[in-house]
């Protein structure tokens, strides 16, 4: 009998084994199965011309999601065909880097080139779709230099947009993808960055020269691709050098009826016509040209030096203005959780979360531990995360009472919402009398919104979190957002953190916040600190910046919200920047919330980052007067 039992245990313990084992070894393949079905975030295309020279170009993926197209009115330049402003829904898709540059243009040339004119063409090769790959007909030999006198690192220039499309089916050919233009939707979602700004930078015209060709630096001509600053998914040349051929036909009324769709998915356009969009600008191009709403299209006389009888469908001869970009369809995509913005997060399976948004990707809670955001920047490949991560919650006081020595030590339970954001819940204990829900939550791909929610299970007095980030050396310089600068009384701006007035400074709303600040919380170890009390906040509102042009990390708050900023100073090594939130009593019982948003931007003035801060002034909807200056 007990060898019997044995034989049972020993045999339970086997099939529990061989269970475990399965489900390991299936949970490993499911894993691998989806890191294999993700689409590469960038890859390198390679193609060989006639002569046996290598022509590379890059392609980067762009994120699908939700976004709202065209210019609200009052939008400065704005034309009637630019609304209204309609959600639109795309899927992911790979855009180049570049403009097509000649070099590789002649490729195609080369290869295709037919002495047919276009009124020989049979007319079986005319009704063809310029998207059918099975059925390329070369394009005539072009009437004048295809170079115009200009470089072949710079933009292919004067093509049609059948041209533009032929090209398309033969790279498609040449590489087993499936090439194509962007459509007018994809283009304008690429332009924007992640962005609702009105440039692919910001709102600010005045730093268009450091990401454009145009009218008022080009001399009027073209340029080789990729001499400006890329946009925030690392595409160079959006705006400005040479308008860009779209997929889409051109009607004055698309949006009107795109609107009517809640969103319009995937949208390519009127069936039918003959005039294609433009976008994008060009090198002759005024400012309002270059924004990421205009649409432009073909106009008569683009093809008035054309001697031909009917004109060309392939060439629009010295029209040294028009190129293109061309767009490639994912192999596979990825089964990841995202939200309406095309943004989310993903559990790793650790207990913790990834995400990637095409601007910014890390993790959230890593190994499952309570803690901040890793964070890099994907475009300049810059990691801005260190030491205990981005956004997360460090100290946590009453007054004059400190709760344990860090919030991030404390157990949590998270999960991912049906959005793709991220909730996380922090129980209340015997020395802990409040609950604490954390909402992570992407606005788009380079803006997160976190939501604090406290319970009181106990009345709290003076109740401050204290939401710590910390970041990479390679943002050591911290800017705070003040009501009046110390050499320039009366003027609002940012102030740098300066070693000279101490190692660790707080900015406080106002001296209610200073009486809090210093009610003996910060003496309470470990760690005390003595804060250095520093000018008051214009707003909550700080950053943290390379000493060179890179990505800038804003962290901003309601200003009710949050009552003081806290930082040490420029290049002191936990590059660290603190807001305190909260700052009020909290009754037993009753609940509270407070917002902040992180945003990492390409802007270089301050005069957009108090736009980006206005801005989402308006969208809380605070009924603060307040406003940075």
């Amino acid at each position: 009998m007990k060898c019997f039992l044995r034989r049972i245990k020993v045999t339970g313990i086997r099939t529990w084994i061989g269970i475990f084992l399965i489900g390991f070894f299936c949970c490993a393949a499911l894993d691998i199965q989806a890191k294999q079905d993700a689409p590469a975030r960038k890859f390198t295309e390679t193609v060989t011309n006639k002569a046996g020279d290598k022509l590379t170009f890059d392609m980067v993926l762009i994120p699908g999601g939700t976004f709202r197209m065209g210019s609200p009115e009052g939008e400065p330049g704005r034309k009637a065909d630019e609304g209204p402003v309609h959600e639109v829904q795309l899927k992911p898709f790979y855009l180049c880097t570049t403009e097509t540059t000649l070099d590789l243009f002649l490729t195609y040339y080369e290869e295709t080139v037919t002495a047919k004119k276009d009124f020989f063409e049979l007319e079986q090769a005319q009704e063809k779709k310029p998207d059918d790959v099975d059925a390329i007909t070369g394009p005539t030999p072009v009437y004048g230099d295809m170079t115009m006198g200009y470089g072949k690192d710079g933009p292919a220039m004067g093509m049609t947009w059948h041209n533009a499309t032929t090209f398309c089916q033969w790279l498609s050919q040449k590489t087993g993808k499936k090439y194509r233009l962007p459509t007018e939707a994809e283009w304008e979602f690429a332009c924007r960055g992640g962005t609702t700004n009105i440039y692919g930078f910001g709102n600010d015209p005045q730093p268009l020269g450091d990401y454009a060709w145009y009218k008022a630096n080009s001399n009027i001509e073209p340029h080789p691709v990729a001499a400006k600053k890329p946009n925030a998914y690392g595409l160079y040349d959006m705006q400005g050098n040479v308008w860009e051929w779209v997929y889409d036909v051109y009607s004055p009324t698309t949006y009107q009826l795109n609107a009517q769709g809640n969103p319009c998915v995937n949208p390519t356009g009127p069936k039918d016509g003959k005039i294609h969009v433009a976008r994008g600008g060009g090198h002759g191009s005024d400012v309002d040209r270059l924004r990421c709403a205009a649409r432009g299209y073909q106009e008569k006389w683009w093809d008035q030096n054309d001697p031909q009888i009917p004109k060309s469908k392939w060439w629009l001869p010295q029209m040294d203005f028009i190129g293109f970009r061309i767009a490639c369809e994912p192999e596979k995509t990825a089964a990841a959780s995202v939200s309406s913005t095309g943004s989310g997060f993903a559990a790793d399976g650790k207990g913790g979360y990834t995400f990637d948004t095409g601007i910014l990707r890390g993790t959230l809670r890593k190994d499952g531990k309570s803690c901040g955001f890793t964070l890099e920047h994907i475009a300049s490949g810059l990691g801005l995360d260190g030491g205990a991560g981005i956004l997360g919650y460090y100290r946590i006081f009453t007054a004059g009472k400190r709760y344990g020595s860090a919030g991030w030590d404390w157990p949590s339970e998270s999960k991912v919402m049906a959005d793709g954001s991220v909730q996380a819940f922090w129980p209340g204990t015997p020395d802990r009398p409040f609950e604490i829900v954390a909402h992570y939550k992407w606005k788009d791909a380079s803006t997160l919104d976190v939501e604090t929610i406290v319970k009181a299970i106990q009345s709290l007095d003076d109740f401050e979190v204290f939401l710590a980030s910390y970041f990479n050396q390679n943002l050591p310089s911290s800017y705070v957002a003040v009501a009046e600068l110390p050499d320039k009384p009366g003027t609002a701006g940012f102030l740098q953190a300066a070693q000279s007035f101490g190692d660790w400074q707080m900015f406080p709303r106002n001296p209610d916040a200073v009486s809090m600040i210093q009610d003996g919380r910060w003496t309470i170890p470990p760690n005390p600190v003595n804060w250095a009390i520093r000018p008051a906040l214009k707003a909550p509102l700080a950053f943290r910046r390379h000493d060179k042009p890179g990505p800038v990390v804003v962290l901003m708050a309601p200003p009710q919200d949050c009552f003081a900023v806290a930082t040490p100073y420029a290049g002191e090594t936990h590059f660290s920047l603190y807001f305190s939130l909260f700052g009020q009593d909290i009754p037993a019982g009753q609940t509270r919330r407070v917002r902040t948003r992180l945003v990492v931007t390409n802007a270089n003035s301050d005069r957009q980052i108090v736009e980006l801060y206005e801005q989402y002034r308006k969208e809380m909807q605070s009924g603060s007067s307040e406003s940075v200056g």
